[in-house]
């Protein structure tokens, strides 16, 4: 058994305020400040910001533009103009797409190289700048990954840069900075940790050990939706725990098809990721449930009695009642048509043979096809 973890976690209320005591416990005196454009709006955020300016007066903040994850050519525009300033290390403030951005531009601040050079999984690197990230959403676990993904626009595929080496010194997680995100946002990220929770429960190459974050992120993820009451700073907690809970799981064996088909439908239809997801969570369960695998009925948190079989129909039930409470879109709401379905399978099945792989049963084309034409 493999696992590790290498980030060191803050998790508290107002823990954001105390962002310029943590750059500098990290080295920080110079550092390049990556945030999230819309975070102008919100007045907590500003607060911290102030609180940055005024406490790090050497610091460079940088608002990002990402509807969706950012292109390679993006990285290296950003890249470039911190390479003027010459950072000392990195922070990332705000969703998925700009903490790994923070992660990029830290890399290319120590390789000069082109972004697309580095796609996958680089060797030969050197070690990029330190970074701290804060996440403005919870969801998408960038804030204690060492993935980073972006969209090579040329083949219209998410891909990344992907290294141990972009682990984040430090995250700084405060749900107080979640609480003005639309609530869309809000349940399109928390969808993306019931995915990671998920995929990475049933992956043929999960671990005792990665299997109890699964477990423990999927619960209180699915709690907080459940209940309803996202604009609680409980509930964004339970979400905060869940988001790491299922990326640690993640990083430690490995994505399914629902992951792999989040990414394909988010590049052709421009959705965000975590909602992407959430299109085919249930259906890929119902399919592998209804290949035998009856495993997923030690994430249903109703479970007393009855069999295996019977305790995973019943979280796929409840996933139904989630899913009209949350209002999840299905294929047809994205774009998509019978006429168009074999499209969609025949190139989400070329550019996700490692995420079909991944799947607890084996799961092909004609798996593929039937998951698809449930959800037309």
């Amino acid at each position: 058994m493999n696992f590790f973890l290498n980030t060191d976690i803050v998790l508290e209320l107002g823990a954001a305020q105390k962002l310029p005591e943590y750059i500098r416990e990290a080295g920080f005196s110079r550092p390049g400040i990556l945030y999230d454009a819309v975070l102008d709006e919100d007045r907590y955020a500003t607060q911290v910001f102030d609180a940055v300016r005024r406490d790090l007066p050497d610091a460079r903040l940088h608002p990002c533009s990402c509807k969706g994850e950012p292109t390679y050519a993006y990285l290296e525009s950003v890249a470039e103009q911190m390479r003027s300033f010459g950072p000392d290390g990195m922070v990332g403030i705000g969703g998925g797409s700009v903490m790994d951005l923070a992660k990029g531009v830290a890399l290319l601040q120590t390789n000069r190289v082109k972004a697309l050079s580095l796609k996958g999984f680089p060797e030969n690197i050197s070690p990029p700048l330190g970074v701290i990230t804060v996440p403005s959403l919870l969801g998408s676990g960038a804030e204690v990954s060492y993935n980073a993904v972006f969209i090579d626009e040329d083949e219209e595929r998410k891909l990344g840069i992907n290294s141990r080496m972009n682990f984040p010194v430090r995250s700084v997680i405060d749900p107080r900075l979640s609480m003005g995100a639309p609530m869309e946002s809000v349940i399109s990220s928390a969808m993306d940790s019931l995915v990671h929770c998920v995929d990475s429960f049933g992956s043929v190459r999960h671990t005792d050990l990665s299997r109890m974050f699964s477990v423990e992120g999927f619960l209180r993820t699915f709690y907080a939706l459940r209940q309803g009451q996202l604009d609680r700073a409980e509930s964004r907690i339970d979400l905060a725990l869940g988001s790491i809970c299922g990326t640690v799981a993640l990083m430690n064996s490995g994505d399914g098809p629902t992951n792999g088909f989040a990414y394909y439908l988010g590049v052709q239809r421009g959705i965000p990721h975590g909602m992407a997801g959430a299109v085919f969570l249930r259906e890929v369960m119902s399919y592998n449930v209804s290949q035998g695998y009856d495993k997923y009925a030690v994430l249903n948190p109703m479970h007393e009695t009855g069999s295996p079989h019977q305790s995973a129909l019943q979280l796929l039930e409840q996933l139904d009642e989630l899913y009209r409470q949350l209002e999840i879109p299905d294929l047809a709401a994205c774009g998509y048509s019978a006429e168009t379905a074999d499209t969609f399978v025949r190139g989400a099945a070329d550019a996700l043979q490692g995420s079909f792989a991944g799947n607890p049963v084996p799961f092909t084309v004609e798996s593929a096809r039937e998951v698809v034409g449930r959800l037309l």
